[in-house]
């Protein structure tokens, strides 16, 4: 029991959302009677932790955000991406109100202006894949689901740290010519392998369970040695599928614009990054 008498003033929900895989991955979660999830507004300690580049780099100030203000999710690095996403969305609407403003510039006339975007019509525009067909192969179904964010986290981890190595080589490339174009090649190599094996790694995660005609299969390494020894068009079958389920539509994050000043009407595709629009307040 919390004996502060400053108890009931502390943050309360102030939005509430449905995902869109509606928890159908994540049984763990908390929801209202109408499949809904309780999203509070940042603290203080959040909106610092979200000017750290340390923790945005390896993905814990997201991880972090969502803990705090969706407590009803018990595990954020086992939530699927796309749920993520949305929920950074609904994050920045408790925070900072329904509104992200953009700056935009005309391409007809260079005049600048900023717009506001409504948050309510992107999360409109999420979709349900509360349902997904399965991959059938000789008398078995592959059940996947979208990716989720500790294995992106994770891919975007490894990206940084190869582009950092090879800008290091390339840096010294005019000092030894031949043995650093020797050693870059090495490093593209040793990258690709890492990117590459990463890759697997987040198609394997992305299995829920594979069922046979006697059982459900739900052991990771099982389904790695399974995966490692199928035919490649079953296994880009699966991929494809994940792929499918990572996609949002095409205009969830395009919106029309009508210049103030010659009154040029453009599409802008508009980048739903939480670092961008977290730090943006």
């Amino acid at each position: 029991m919390n004996d502060n008498p400053l108890t009931k003033y502390f943050r309360k929900p102030a939005i509430y959302v449905q995902i869109p895989t509606a928890g159908k991955f994540n049984p763990e979660i908390t929801k209202t009677v109408l499949d809904e999830i309780a999203i509070l507004p940042m603290t203080a300690i959040d909106e610092i932790s979200m000017q750290n580049p340390d923790e945005l780099l390896n993905g814990e100030a997201l991880i972090n955000l969502i803990a705090s203000c969706v407590p009803s999710i018990p595990d954020p690095r086992n939530l699927c991406n796309i749920d993520a996403e949305l929920l950074f969305l609904a994050i920045k609407y408790a925070t900072h109100g329904k509104d992200i403003v953009h700056l935009h510039t005309c391409t007809e006339c260079s005049e600048q202006a900023e717009y506001n975007i409504d948050i309510n019509t992107i999360l409109d525009k999420f979709p349900d894949i509360d349902e997904v067909d399965p991959v059938e192969y000789e008398g078995l179904k592959i059940h996947v689901h979208p990716p989720k964010l500790e294995s992106l986290t994770r891919l975007a981890l490894i990206d940084v740290e190869q582009a950092r190595v090879l800008a290091s080589i390339q840096a010294v490339a005019e000092d030894d010519m031949e043995g650093s174009e020797l050693e870059l090649a090495k490093q593209f190599a040793i990258s690709f392998r890492k990117v590459s094996k990463q890759n697997i790694d987040l198609l394997i995660g992305s299995v829920d369970r594979i069922e046979t005609p006697d059982e459900v299969i739900t052991d990771k390494d099982i389904i790695l040695e399974f995966m490692e020894n199928t035919p490649s068009n079953i296994v880009k079958k699966v991929n494809d599928k994940v792929q499918e389920l990572s996609k949002k539509p095409d205009d969830l994050t395009t919106f029309e614009f009508v210049c103030e000043k010659c009154e040029h009407l453009e599409k802008v595709a508009f980048e739903l990054n939480p670092v961008n629009f977290f730090s943006a307040g």
